[in-house]
């Protein structure tokens, strides 16, 4: 039988939405504040992981991502430790506009760009790929320190698909095949060397009416 006793678990979790969010703007390493509705979902993720036992926290080292894990770790003995790595894919001077904006002002690489967007990267931004890179290695570090132990990593959109594609082997060619919602949980669970999706996106805490969140330990 298969020994998991050193499995981490990983809970994935993407910011509440922010104003750039719900403008349709690039965001990337830039920040935007969060909505009301996006301080919402961050209360109710909270509430969701209320009864869960949580070891440690880590976020995007970005406020909208960092406000998201403080959410969660009110009323715990608890720390939220930021990780640059941990960051959306960098869009370089394509962030704070909108998909409109950039192709009325971009130069010449905008269209080579939109023809791919997975492998190329914006100017002053990165690829698909390399944000993929930095991601998993972070969590490979995430796993190994904290084996048989629940983690809640609170990061971006970007990051947490690429964790699933790059567990599953998804071609990152099928990126735009799939949805991540903003206040959503994605749980991973196994070591550096084999890690699991458990679940993807899950949004039952933000279909359902409002929980009145408890105190941890209650």
């Amino acid at each position: 039988m298969e020994d998991r006793s050193r499995d981490a678990t990983i809970i994935l979790v993407r910011h509440g939405q922010t104003v750039w969010n719900a403008e349709h703007r690039f965001q990337g390493a830039k920040d935007s504040p969060l909505t009301e509705l996006g301080r919402e979902q961050t209360r109710r993720v909270a509430a969701r992981l209320s009864h869960t036992h949580i070891d440690a926290v880590y976020s995007s080292d970005i406020s909208r991502a960092r406000e998201t894990a403080e959410s969660i770790i009110a009323g715990r003995n608890l720390s939220v430790e930021p990780r640059e790595d941990l960051r959306e894919r960098s869009y370089g001077v394509l962030e704070g506009q909108t998909l409109e904006e950039a192709a009325a002002t971009a130069g010449a690489w905008f269209l080579g760009w939109e023809a791919d967007r997975i492998q190329k990267s914006p100017p002053a931004g990165e690829s698909q790929p390399e944000m993929c890179e930095r991601v998993m290695d972070t969590l490979s570090e995430i796993a190994q320190a904290h084996p048989n132990q629940t983690v809640v990593v609170a990061t971006h959109a970007g990051p947490v698909k690429s964790a699933v594609y790059d567990i599953l082997c998804i071609p990152l060619s099928l990126w735009r095949l799939t949805f991540m919602s903003n206040g959503s949980l994605t749980t991973l669970r196994g070591t550096p060397e084999l890690m699991r999706v458990v679940s993807f996106n899950d949004t039952c805490h933000l279909d359902s009416p409002a929980p009145t969140q408890k105190a941890a330990g209650d």
